[in-house]
Order: C-alpha cells, then structure tokens, then sequence
C-alpha cells in the first residue's frame, strides 16, 4: 500500500489538467485541418483527462471530505467515454453518423468542453451525485469494464488495419495507445486503491494518453504550408489570401501515387492548385476551397492500386485494361474514408471523373449530382493533363487545351465552371503552380 493522497491530488490533477487542455487545442487543429481522425481523436482525450480530472480532484481529504465513490465512478466514465469515441472514430467517412459530427464539429467540440466543465463543477460542488451512477459496484463495474475493453480491442484491430495500409503514425499511435488503455481499464477494476497496481494503471493511462497525443503531433508535426494561390482580382500570386496545410503524411501518399505513375509528377499539386484558383474566381467559401484543394491534392491516390504494367502502357489500352484502371477512383475513396477525410474530399476523390451528361466513371453521375468541387476538379484535371509533358507527345499551349475544355461544355463539364475557366484565363488569372517542396 502506497498512501500519497498529497502527491495524487498535487502532481495527478496537474499532469491530466494539462492533457485536457492539450485535447482542446488538437480538437481545433483537426476542425482547421478538416481531419475527421484527429478531431475524434481529440474528444476521445478531452473525454479521458476531462473526466479523471474530477477522479484526481476528489482525492478525500483535499476539496471534498471522504468521497471513494467519487473517485471510481469519474474513472470508470472517463476510459469508457474515451473508448466510445476512440470506437467511433474507427467508422468511416461516409458514416451518416460521422456526418453528422463533421457538419456540427465546432459545435460539439465546444459542447463537449463545457459539459466536461459542469460535471466537474458539479460533481466537487455536489459529490453525491456519484451515487446516481453506481458504475464501479459489482456487477456493473465488470459489465462496464468489458465493454470499454472491447471498443479498444475492437479500434486497435481496425487502426492496425489501416497503419497496414497507409503507415500513418497517427494510426500506429492509437493501436498502441488503445491496447494499453484497455490494459489500464483491466488493471483499474480489479484493484484496491493506493495498492502498487493502482499507481500503475495511472503510469498506463499516463502513457497511453501522451502516447495518443504525440501520435497527432507526429502526424502534423511536418505540416506543408500550401499558400500559392490567386488572387483573381489582381491576377497575380498571391501568398496571404488563402492557406491550407497539409501532413508529411499525407505528402508520402501524393509521392506514392506519382511514384507508381512516373509521367504525373506533380500532377496531384497542380491539379489541385487550378482548381482551388477555379474554385475562388467561382466565389467557394473557404471551407469548400479547403476540400477542394485537400480533394485535389491526394485525388489520384488510387492509382497506388492499379498494376504498373496498366498504368505506364505506352500504347492505347485495351477494354480490360481501361476497366481496370477506372476504378482508380473508387480505390482512392475506399482509401481515404478510413483515413479522416471529410465528405467533400471524397466526392472529389471518387466522382472528379464523372461527366456533365452522366457517361462518365465511376457511378455514371450527372449534372448536378456531381458534387460541384468534383466538377471543378473534373476541368483543372484535364486542362493539366493537356498542357503537360507526355512520353507520346509535347505539352499542348493554353488555347489548344482551353478549345477541348470549351468543346466538352455540357457534355463533359459543366457548362457553369468551363465559362469561368475561360474567363480565369482569358484575363490572365490562371496563376501555373510552382512545384510543391
């Protein structure tokens, strides 16, 4: 037995204090960064050290009299709340759930704040309250206890799943984080306090939170700056009217796919960088140009799934051949609905090869269907295609490659974004990206 009510209250109480707030500030990186991972993530530590925070404060003895009870309930809902939001974060984009979050994200990261707040105001100014919630007596603690260890288990083989994948550090940072997690939820309901294997489920949830932690840090710690936009006003680049940041992460990913692809290098960044000139000259609102620039950035990742051999053919490809690569899209957006992506990034992974008339790939969308950040997409990504360096040809001059860009209005673009496009250039707007270090 190791009775330290003084070193719990003064060193734990600080340490988790500090943790909660760190939370606050990752959940606000990921609404900026429009990453839906890091922001579930966020509130999964917010809901870890918001609520052992009231466990720490009701040290008996210290700002309320002997309160045990308080003590293991605030524990028992903090790594279980924790684990719901770990377990949901591990569902896809798409997910009318995470839609849902993703629309109202501000609102619930400053919702889920406060609530946190007000419990822990109520819960020290009124400890009884803890005996509405008899979560750490048997048999409930137990029932409780395997249900939180298995949304862990269950997030750490999904995260395993996708590190497998795309070797994320935030994702090897939540297998880890979330098996010691579910190892200090054991630990905490079969032990006694102040016993030895007390404090070491603290160390374990120390660790596994700070693990957590440095998994986002690590993640965006190489953030690339892409601030070489247009202003259409002037017609000239312009450094400070439009930001987006990207992860190192996700840079590997774009050099994957122009690795795999040897004739697109630096595709992705320039395909992205006209539509995002396009998207401004059409007045999008900064959260849409945000998707349409992180859309067009990773838009081709797909092409990491199609054989080489397919994919650098010299010569025409045949009917097999071209099935195989249309599915580039759908690869890319089963990729990336795992990975944090919003639904605005995915519609321009999957649809920015669909066409105004509906004879398009994948789904055979049309018209207005089409998400219009894809139908922007759809025009930057051949306008580049043309005015690029192929192995079979020389890049064509803008107005060759503006002539099938007009030809293709209303059968393959939409008639709307190809006026503006024209317009863009015609008055010298389209600003060509420099390369993207």
């Amino acid at each position: 037995m190791w009775d330290l009510p003084r070193f719990h209250f003064y060193v734990i109480s600080p340490t988790i204090l500090a943790l909660a707030v760190s939370a606050v500030a990752v959940g606000w990186t990921g609404i900026r960064l429009r990453d839906m991972s890091a922001l579930m993530l966020a509130l999964a530590l917010l809901s870890l050290n918001g609520f052992f925070l009231i466990h720490a404060l009701s040290t008996p003895g210290f700002i309320i009299a002997d309160q045990y009870h308080l003590a293991g309930v605030a524990s028992q809902v903090a790594m279980t709340t924790c684990a719901f939001w770990i377990f949901l974060s591990t569902l896809t984009s798409d997910h009318s759930f995470i839609r849902v979050v993703s629309r109202y994200r501000r609102s619930i990261v400053v919702g889920w704040v406060a609530v946190i707040v007000l419990m822990n105001i109520a819960a020290l100014v009124y400890p009884s309250i803890s005996e509405f919630i008899p979560i750490d007596l048997e048999p409930l603690n137990y029932l409780m206890a395997l249900i939180t260890v298995c949304l862990y288990l269950w997030a750490a083989q999904r995260y395993f799943q996708q590190f497998r994948l795309v070797k994320f550090p935030l994702h090897s940072a939540i297998v880890s984080g979330s098996v010691l997690l579910a190892i200090t939820e054991c630990v905490m309901v079969t032990t006694m306090m102040w016993t030895l294997a007390w404090w070491l489920y603290h160390v374990v949830l120390s660790v596994s939170a700070l693990m957590l932690l440095f998994g986002i840090i690590a993640q965006y710690r190489s953030n690339i700056s892409v601030s070489q936009t247009v202003d259409p006003a002037r017609g000239s680049a312009s450094s400070d009217r439009f930001r987006i940041s990207i992860s190192g992460s996700m840079k590997n990913l774009i050099v994957a796919t122009e690795t795999k692809d040897e004739y697109t290098a630096g595709h992705n960044y320039r395909v992205a960088m006209y539509g995002l000139q396009l998207g401004q000259a059409m007045k999008l609102d900064a959260e849409l140009l945000r998707a349409l620039a992180r859309g067009g950035l990773i838009h081709d990742v797909g092409k990491i799934r199609i054989p080489g051999e397919i994919l650098n053919k010299p010569g025409k490809l045949d009917a097999d051949e071209r099935t195989v690569i249309e599915q580039h899209p759908v690869y890319g957006y089963e990729m990336c609905k795992y990975i944090g992506f919003m639904t605005e990034e995915l519609s321009v992974i999957r649809h920015h090869h669909e066409k105004w008339d509906g004879t398009g790939y994948p789904d055979k969308l049309r018209g207005t269907e089409i998400s219009l950040p894809a139908r922007i997409l759809a025009i930057a990504d051949v306008y580049d295609a043309l005015t690029s360096r192929r192995s079979y040809r020389e890049p064509w001059s803008q107005e060759r490659a503006l002539q099938v860009i007009v030809e293709g209005s209303g059968t393959h673009f939409d008639p709307e974004c190809v006026s503006a496009f024209v317009q863009l250039c015609r008055t010298g707007g389209l600003v060509v990206p420099e390369d993207l270090d």
